[in-house]
């Protein structure tokens, strides 16, 4: 399928902005079951350039609920129907070994410069998008497969109250099939495997059970089309639980041919969020791979502002990556002075993905 895709950007960085949210695990009952604090933060931003065969929505904020980032496909060859919604995963007999992901080469930074791979776009924590498409389309995994992969260890049942409810996503308050519809319209658009919509259709009706029936920093898209609401009425009130309680059902737009450790990545060790394998990320993303070069002058900056220390003069010293599972960026040492995570040190550098290398030009 040849897709045709712009990426569109956000102009300017925000400011960093770390906190600890505590944030409550809701049972199948509604009860509340269990509280863990998780380390966030709140976002970050790209520059606005254009790539070949992809558009990007707009970013989602990352705040204290580890929203992901969401994006869209357009202009396909191939039109979705509601028939589609209908139709089984393909047999597993007939999966396609991934396509094999191209060879980036080693960086070279020029003298006194460095140079920062990053693999994937998101936090890496959960589900990624991309990679649930690609897993419904070339593995023929259902969604049931797709979701079991991601969130390991988590049981689907049904609230058996969708129906009936109510639910608040982004201010607006609702039914359940319009509220998710919505949200899944805005994630994945309407031109992906049925299968992978489906999945995102669980994950967000899990995310807002997390929180109390109150997807408070989804965002919505009005207006989805038929197959989108059609896929969601097909699992409508599935949801993902862990020991009782709803799972924290975090999601982003792709892996860097792996998910990553929520222990790494923000600060809770949550057992269904552990770095899985998400091989067609590897191969089927044009994120994977990007490299952004800073000069020591302007890493210098950018550093001691964010951290209000003073840099030694030796360059080579003011970044060391602590890797976690995956390939994800634990800590980063910056000169021996400071220790900080690796997705605030990809925020404040702007960068796409905590999956990351750093190589410095001597």
């Amino acid at each position: 399928m040849q897709v045709r895709k712009r990426i569109k950007s956000v102009a300017a960085a925000l400011a960093l902005l770390f906190s600890y949210a505590t944030v409550a695990a809701v049972p199948a009952t509604g009860a509340t079951a269990a509280e863990q604090t998780l380390e966030l933060q709140n976002t970050c931003s790209v520059e606005e350039y254009e790539v070949t065969n992809w558009w990007k929505a707009e970013l989602s904020d990352y705040d204290a609920s580890l929203t992901p980032v969401s994006y869209e496909w357009t202009d396909t060859d191939e039109t979705v129907t509601d028939d589609d919604i209908e139709n089984k995963n393909v047999d597993q007999s007939e999966r396609r070994d991934p396509p094999q992901a191209a060879e980036l080469g080693a960086a070279n930074p020029d003298p006194g410069s460095f140079v920062i791979t990053t693999y994937g776009y998101g936090h890496g924590v959960g589900m990624s998008q991309n990679g649930a498409n690609y897993y419904a389309s070339y593995a023929g995994m259902n969604y049931q497969q797709i979701l079991e992969h991601y969130y390991p260890g988590t049981s689907l049942i049904n609230t058996e109250t969708a129906g009936s409810e109510t639910i608040t996503v982004a201010g607006a308050s609702g039914s359940v099939l319009d509220l998710v519809s919505q949200v899944v319209y805005n994630e994945v658009g309407s031109t992906m495997n049925p299968e992978a919509m489906k999945a995102q259709a669980v994950a967000a009706y899990t995310y807002i059970k997390y929180y109390g029936n109150n997807g408070h920093d989804l965002r919505r898209k009005a207006n989805p089309p038929a197959n989108v609401i059609s896929a969601v009425e097909s699992v409508l009130g599935e949801a993902l639980t862990y020991n009782g309680a709803y799972a924290l059902t975090t999601f982003y737009a792709s892996s860097g041919g792996s998910s990553a450790s929520c222990s790494d990545v923000f600060a809770a060790d949550i057992p269904y969020l552990r770095s899985v394998d998400s091989e067609y990320d590897a191969a089927c993303d044009p994120y994977y791979g990007l490299r952004q070069s800073y000069s020591a002058e302007e890493m210098r900056k950018l550093l001691e502002n964010a951290l209000g220390i003073q840099l030694s003069e030796d360059p080579s010293n003011w970044i060391s990556f602590t890797t976690g599972e995956g390939g994800y960026v634990s800590f980063v040492n910056i000169d021996g002075q400071v220790n900080i995570k690796g997705n605030r040190f990809r925020t404040m550098l702007g960068l796409r993905s905590p999956k990351m290398e750093c190589v410095y030009g001597e």
